[in-house]
């Protein structure tokens, strides 16, 4: 995943709504309406978060009949983190050709 991707993530991720779904979202599948009862917003904001979030592959949707079903794209997600827990590390910076002031 390119530091590109990471930031453009970390853009859908500002929003304290979709970091809330994120976490409604660890347990397991949720369908649109699930997901609206934790939220004092309106259907087509909620669908507004959702896409964005799916367009940046964070959630993966499933059809089922008339409803639609949401769950976290564990592959996208997982390399995120990694890249996350790689710049955390010290290391990472110097071989970037950055230099930590402290």
């Amino acid at each position: 995943m390119q530091l590109s991707e990471v930031a453009e993530i970390c853009k859908v991720l500002s929003d304290p709504h979709r970091l809330q779904i994120m976490k409604l979202l660890v347990d397991g599948e949720m369908c649109a309406s699930e997901l609206l009862r934790s939220f004092s917003i309106s259907q087509p904001t909620l669908s507004h978060h959702m896409k964005a979030m799916t367009e940046r592959k964070l959630l993966r949707e499933k059809k089922r009949g008339k409803r639609t079903y949401y769950g976290i794209d564990r592959r996208t997600w997982d390399e995120f983190m990694l890249v996350l827990d790689t710049i955390s590390n010290e290391d990472y910076w110097p071989a970037m050709g950055v230099t930590v002031e402290e």
